[in-house]
Formats: C-alpha cells, sequence, structure tokens
C-alpha cells in the first residue's frame, strides 16, 4: 500500500465503464487513488510526462490501440514503472508475450478481485527494483570517477549499446581475453561473440534491461576461434541520457591470472626496488644556494640530463615539480636535526614529463666540530630513484582492493588447506561472520548445514585440487543459524612452479531467486490447468445453450423461426468443436485446425437430414495451427459454406453431393483455406457483398477478422477461398 501520498493510476481502456468497475473494486479493497483514462498512443505519452502516474493499468485489445503497443511507450518512457493487463480475454501465449516484454502481471476483467493483489505486488517488485537500479547507477557513477579501475582491472568488462548489440568499450582484460584489437573489438555485434541465435541474444539481454535477470551462461567465441564457457553478470547503466548495459564476463583462466598477480605483486615490488638504478649525487649549501658537486653519469638514463647539465647552478631547484618545491626544501631542512632523510616528490624530466623520485640523503659533516646542514664545509650525499612505476602501481593495488572490498559477491581467498587469509565485507554480510572471526579458519566450519550429502564436498575438494574450478550450490548457514543457498565457484591459484598455493570463492546468496523461480512455476502450472478447465467449461455451457434451442425449436411452428434457431444452433456447436479441441489440445495456446474441420465437417453432414447426409467428404489438408481468435471465425466461415452446400445441393444427375475442404499454408506464411463443391456453383454476376443472407455477410465480417480476404468463384461447382496472415 501507499502510505507517504496519494496513488495515481492510469488507465489505458476505451471503454469507461470498465475502468469504474475496477476503481470500484480497488476504492472496496481500501486503496486510495487519483487516475485518469486515456485510449490512444498520443493521449498515454502526454498523460506519463503530465499525469506521472505510479502504474499503468492497461485494456489489451482496443479499437484504435493495444496493450503490446501500449506497454512499449510506457517501457520506453520509463523502464520499471509498474504495467498491468486488465483484459476480458488472453490466451496463455499472449500473456507469456507480455510478461517478457516487461508487463508486471496480467488481470481478467472477470476476476476483478485479483486486482488489488496485482497492483500492491507491482508496486512493491517497482520499488524495489528502482532501488536496485539506484544502487547500480552509483556504483557504475564510481567507476566513470575511476576509469582506471574499468581499464586496469583483471576482470573483462564490456560496454554494450542494446539498441544493436554493438560492444562501445572494453577494457584491457576483454582485448586480451577475446584476441581481437580493441578497434576491431569495438562495433563488434555481440553476435560475432555469442554463440546463441541474434533473436535469443536480443531477449536476454532484453531481460537484462529490464532487470528480470542479470546472470546469464553463455558460449563466447575468441578470435582464433576456440569458445569458452563464460559467466555474464549484466546489468543496465545509464550514460548520460542514453541506457547501456554493462557487463562483467568470467573466465576460469582470467581468475587465476588475476590471483598469480596478486600474489606475486609484493614480490615484484620489492624486487623492482632493490634492482632499478639510481642516480647518485653530492651537493653542498652555500649563501642559501644548492650547489651541486657531482652526479652519476646514469641520470642520462633515468632523467635525460647529462652530467653537466646537472651541475649548473639552479638545475635541481629549478626542474623540482612547482607543487612539491616547499616539501623538498623542508625535506633538507631536516637534516639540520637527522642525518638521514628521505623524501618523495615530482621532478621534471628532460623530455619535460614528470617523473616521482624517491630521494634519500644523508648529511656528511665536515669534521669532528659538527655544526648543522647550513655550513659550508658540510656535504649532502644521496641517491634519486625513479618511482614512477612504484607509484603507478600503488595507486593500482588501491584501486583493485577498493573494487574487490565493493563487490556485491562474497569473494573468500584460502591457503592450500582451506584456511581463510582474506574476505571481503560482502562475505560479511553473507554469513554474519565478521572478518576477525572468519580469518584462520575453515569455512565449512563456519557455515556448513549438514544438508549436503557428503559426497558433495568429497567432489568438490577432488576437482579444485586437480587443478581445475568447481562450480555449484550449496545449502549453507549463516551465524544466526538461518539457511541460505549459495552459488558458489572455487577455483585454484598456482604458484611459479605449478604448484596450488590458494583457492578463490566467489559466492553469492541465491535463496530469493531459487523461491521466485519455484513459485514461477507453480503459477504456470496452476494457470495452465485453469485455462483448460475454462476451455472445458465453455464448451459445456455452449452444449447446454443448443440443447435448450433444441427443446425450445419443438414448440415453434413457424418455418422461419424454426431455421433461424437451427442456424444459432450450428453456429454455437461450431464454436463449442473449438472449445473441445482446445481442452483436449496439449497445447492450451493453439489448436491443429486440420484436426478441427474434419470434426467440423462431419458433425455438419451428420446433422443434415438423410438424403443429403449421403454428401462425401473429402480432405487436402496440412497441419496448420491457430489461435483461439483465429480458429474460432475461421471455423465459422467454413461452417456457413459447408452448410450452404448441404442447403442447396445439385450435383450432376446419379452424381453424390461432393464437398472438399483444403487446408495448407504457402510460403509467405499465409494460410489458404478453400471449400469447394460439385453443385450448381454461384450466380452469374454474384457479388458477395451485396448478398442478402445473414451467412454470407457473416462470412465476410468474419473474414475482416481475420485481416484476410475471400472470394467466391465456379470450377465445376462452388469454390471459396479463404486467405489470412498466420499471427507468430
Amino acid at each position: 500500500m501507499m502510505d507517504e501520498k496519494t496513488l495515481k493510476i492510469l488507465f489505458v481502456e476505451d471503454l469507461p465503464t470498465d475502468v469504474m468497475l475496477a476503481e470500484r473494486k480497488l476504492r472496496a479493497d481500501g486503496l486510495v487513488f487519483e487516475s485518469r483514462r486515456v485510449d490512444n498512443e498520443a493521449a498515454l505519452k502526454d498523460a506519463l510526462s503530465s499525469f506521472r502516474p505510479d502504474i499503468v493499468i492497461s485494456d489489451y485489445a482496443m479499437p484504435s490501440f493495444d496493450g503490446m503497443s501500449a506497454l512499449n511507450v510506457v517501457k520506453e518512457a520509463d523502464p520499471f514503472m509498474p504495467f498491468i493487463v486488465l483484459t476480458g480475454s488472453m490466451n496463455e501465449e499472449v500473456a507469456v508475450a507480455c510478461m517478457k516484454a516487461g508487463a508486471s502481471d496480467y488481470v481478467i476483467k472477470e476476476h476483478l478481485s485479483r486486482l488489488s493483489f496485482s497492483l500492491n505486488e507491482s508496486l512493491e517488485r517497482m520499488r524495489l527494483l528502482s532501488q536496485s537500479a539506484i544502487q547500480e547507477k552509483r556504483l557504475w557513477q564510481s567507476e566513470q570517477r575511476y576509469r582506471a579501475i574499468f581499464e586496469n582491472s583483471a576482470a573483462i568488462m564490456l560496454i554494450i549499446d542494446p539498441q544493436d548489440t554493438s560492444i562501445v568499450e572494453a577494457n584491457d582484460a576483454a582485448i586480451d581475453y577475446y584476441g581481437w584489437p580493441k578497434e576491431e573489438l569495438l562495433g563488434k555485434p555481440m553476435a560475432d561473440i555469442n554463440t546463441l541465435k541474434p533473436e535469443i541474444l536480443r531477449q536476454q539481454m532484453r531481460r537484462a534491461m529490464a532487470r528480470e535477470k542479470n546472470i546469464f551462461q553463455f558460449k563466447h567465441r575468441h578470435a582464433d576461434g576456440a569458445v569458452s564457457d563464460v559467466e555474464n553478470r549484466a546489468s543496465p547503466i545509464a550514460i548520460g541520457e542514453k541506457i547501456f548495459l554493462f557487463s562483467i564476463i568470467q573466465d576460469i583462466s582470467l581468475q587465476l591470472e588475476a590471483q598469480r598477480q596478486r600474489d606475486g605483486l609484493s614480490a615484484k615490488l620489492s624486487h623492482y626496488l632493490a634492482t632499478s638504478p639510481t642516480v647518485t649525487y653530492a651537493f653542498r649549501l652555500a649563501d642559501g644556494d644548492i650547489r651541486m658537486e657531482w652526479i652519476s653519469e646514469n641520470i642520462a638514463t633515468i632523467l635525460g640530463y647529462s652530467a653537466e647539465e646537472a651541475l649548473e647552478p639552479g638545475w635541481w631547484f629549478k626542474n623540482l615539480a612547482a607543487e612539491d618545491r616547499s616539501v623538498a626544501l623542508r625535506g633538507i631542512a631536516e637534516l639540520a636535526t637527522a642525518d638521514r632523510f628521505a623524501q618523495e616528490y615530482r621532478f621534471i624530466k628532460k623530455d619535460r614529463t614528470t617523473a616521482w623520485l624517491r630521494d634519500e640523503m644523508r648529511l656528511v659533516r665536515a669534521g669532528p666540530g659538527g655544526g648543522t646542514a647550513s655550513a659550508g664545509n658540510d656535504e649532502i650525499v644521496g641517491t634519486l630513484t625513479d618511482i614512477t612505476e612504484k607509484k603507478r602501481s600503488e595507486a593500482e593495488i588501491r584501486l583493485t582492493s577498493t573494487a574487490l572490498e565493493a563487490a556485491g559477491d562474497a569473494i573468500v581467498i584460502t591457503d592450500r588447506d582451506g584456511m581463510i587469509e582474506w574476505a571481503n565485507q560482502a562475505f560479511q554480510s553473507l554469513t554474519g561472520y565478521s572478518i576477525a572471526e572468519a580469518l584462520g579458519k575453515n569455512p565449512r566450519a563456519l557455515i556448513k548445514s549438514g544438508s549436503q550429502d557428503p559426497r558433495v564436498y568429497r567432489q568438490l575438494w577432488d576437482t579444485i585440487i586437480s587443478w581445475k574450478s568447481w562450480q555449484g550450490e550449496l545449502t549453507n548457514k549463516r551465524k544466526s543459524g538461518e539457511l541460505y543457498i549459495e552459488e558458489m565457484t572455487i577455483t585454484p591459484v598456482k604458484n611459479a612452479d605449478g604448484k596450488i598455493e590458494h583457492f578463490i570463492a566467489i559466492k553469492r546468496d541465491i535463496s530469493e531467486k531459487k523461491r521466485v523461480f519455484a513459485l514461477l512455476e507453480l503459477s504456470l502450472r496452476e494457470k495452465e490447468a485453469l485455462l483448460r478447465e475454462v476451455h472445458h467449461r465453455v464448451k459445456n455451457n455452449m452444449q447446454i445453450i443448443t440443447s435448450l434451442l433444441n427443446l425450445s425449436s419443438e414448440d415453434i411452428k413457424d418455418r422461419e423461426a424454426c431455421r433461424i434457431v437451427e442456424e444459432l444452433h450450428r453456429r454455437i456447436e461450431t464454436m463449442s468443436i473449438v472449445h473441445d479441441q482446445f481442452y483436449r489440445a496439449g497445447d492450451l495456446s493453439r489448436i491443429d485446425f486440420s484436426l478441427y474441420l474434419r470434426q467440423l465437417a462431419d458433425s455438419l453432414v451428420k446433422e443434415t437430414d438423410s438424403e443429403k447426409s449421403a454428401a462425401q467428404l473429402r480432405y487436402r489438408l496440412e497441419p496448420v495451427f491457430l489461435t483461439l481468435e483465429a480458429a474460432i471465425p475461421a471455423g465459422l466461415i467454413v461452417s456457413e459454406l459447408v452448410s450452404n452446400a448441404l442447403k442447396f445441393p445439385d450435383p450432376p444427375s446419379d452424381s453424390p453431393l461432393s464437398i472438399t475442404l483444403a487446408l495448407k499454408r504457402d510460403i509467405d506464411g499465409n494460410v489458404a483455406l478453400e471449400v469447394r463443391d460439385n453443385g450448381q456453383g454461384y450466380p452469374e454476376g454474384f457479388i458477395a457483398s451485396a448478398a442478402p443472407s445473414l451467412g454470407m455477410r457473416l462470412i465476410l465480417i468474419l473474414a475482416s477478422q481475420l485481416k484476410g480476404t475471400v472470394s467466391f468463384s465456379n470450377d465445376r461447382g462452388a469454390v471459396a477461398a479463404l486467405h489470412f496472415k498466420l499471427e507468430s
């Protein structure tokens, strides 16, 4: 329920009465709200900006607009706007299509009691999604501020344009991983890398953009043609005014390489500092000036200056970075109280680039009398070490450490015996154990629930000690005793000798995802059973109506009235057979129309009098599957045509009445349906739209409803051909 402010509901509906019924039900359920109704695209767009609704409730089928179009308009304006389809009827396939396109839920108008529940659930889901989106946007903005995190991360990162699936940015790890040069990788469609079919790939991207799912399992191609299994963690991010898809790709080899780099980083820095060349110098302070007296020749290699240039008056002070001059001079002053001092500052090299130097100074006093560093006979000697790479590496370590600490997934590093050596804050949030409590302990001793078969742990251990990555799900226990389902990847890390030294575990809580999936499965089964029952009841109700018509016709004396009742009986029976076919079908969204035509034609022949029932039925039917919306009007058209052939038989002498039904799909995906007989055919100059019979008017109306065409001709009898597009 919305307590802080009055709820704003925007109805997309062409019938004001339906809106009144929905509003009455919502108010009866205790909702306080303000509403507005629109029935076309322009009004909808205007209301989204002026009315600023909290939720949109839309009919699916309207004369000048439709629910799917409304859904697209709303999602384009606000991807997180809750959208409920409120419709008089909807088959399962359309419902699923709406949900995949971003609808929060759908409610049948006959079940308005569900509307309040669906509305509250949709608003709550929107609130959670909005919070998640805000958090992810802040994280992404942080990534933009620290561009080096993206460029230097060992994780594979891609930024993808969801409109054409092209890669608009890739970090160095992605370039190294896939093997294409950056200029070739940028702009490349993901269909060249992802092995999924393009339409399925786009569908998965839409799910990621709608935040329906953010973790995917794919197979990706490399430039050399190799294919690797990857896990793609994808979420939408805003850059400027455009929404992109940010993907983090995980691969076992990259995890191993990243860990090796991290383990050896300290040793690498220490080795670098111990072996890097240094510049040695000596200078004196005289009358407040620094006079360089000697400097080693390798200054040309380190800083670009010759030794002669460095000995010129004022050289050192003149080339100090301006922002560090006061700091460097204070360091020299420190020698007045200490014989040794070290400091770091920036220095301008001869090529005018800036280098970080570590200056280690020692005061060499002139004699036993001592004095201070300002004494003219005292000498200062020292070394200049280029630590630019060290500074850059330290910055990378800080950025990498910050990224690992900020990661949403729990990350744990253990020794080869499984004892925890490091964990990030997400591990503490996941398990309830502080980092101090976890260090030095085996994760199983902390979070093992006892729910797993011991063989699971044996298989896990056998996998990782054989230098393979293990992926799976475990039911673990938090410090509070609460059970949760954890998705985990464990990767072994080898040292330079090829021996396992560490294991890296990446964990995430998937308890809620599991629960939601189970509920969705149950809901789908319940809806399928309900839909099947609806078809069964509709068929039964139609049979009751036909029985009542039969009883009523016995009391009708007027022949024309009896004929009208019989026509009504036939048409209702035609629709009843459709619902019976759907009730018995394995797929509740479509039926094999060829089977329906056989049942319908046989039924019509059996209901005629004995003389006419001698008609011969011939079939040239191919399997064509139609939805309920197409099957009913198409079936009624066939019923009218076959009924006309049975009512006015006039075959050649000594020949029985023959009726042929043909059904097929052409190469353009159109349905071609033909009914022909060997009777006298249509009158010369026959125009269907001018025919006075109700049956012919119905045929034209129903063909228009199918967005198709029907034609009438003579070919040794009457031929009626119906063509319409088969909806996907």
